[in-house]
């Protein structure tokens, strides 16, 4: 299978939160935040930038990515991002992500065991 393109976003996120389960809403905002640059980086997401402007975004060495066209697409891909998670619940998906860390660690004495 090819890469996923923009057209495909929601299928790409789907598999994010299938494979990085808890973890996700990172995944998810790391790629938000790639796609807001023009360079490549390494991390939870990787992306990489093509000579002819294109870019992939990964989101683990098993993830086939993502592909963005041009800097219209990555634009395109973000305001989706904000739609999707913010919509009108959350004013910015720093926020968002904010919020889904704070639930995450609600979580975890439930998770793991805790004090």
């Amino acid at each position: 299978m090819g890469r996923w393109t923009l057209d495909e976003v929601d299928q790409w996120l789907s598999w994010i939160h299938r494979h990085h389960n808890e973890f996700d809403y990172r995944y998810v905002y790391f790629a938000y935040l790639a796609a807001g640059v023009s360079v490549s980086r390494q991390g939870e997401i990787t992306m990489t930038v093509n000579p002819d402007g294109s870019c992939l975004l990964q989101a683990g060495a098993d993830d086939r990515g993502l592909l963005l066209a041009d800097g219209q697409e990555r634009e395109r891909f973000t305001e989706h991002l904000r739609r999707r998670y913010c919509g009108d619940r959350y004013p910015s998906m720093q926020a968002w992500e904010a919020a889904q860390h704070e639930d995450f660690l609600d979580e975890v004495p439930w998770r793991f065991g805790g004090r």
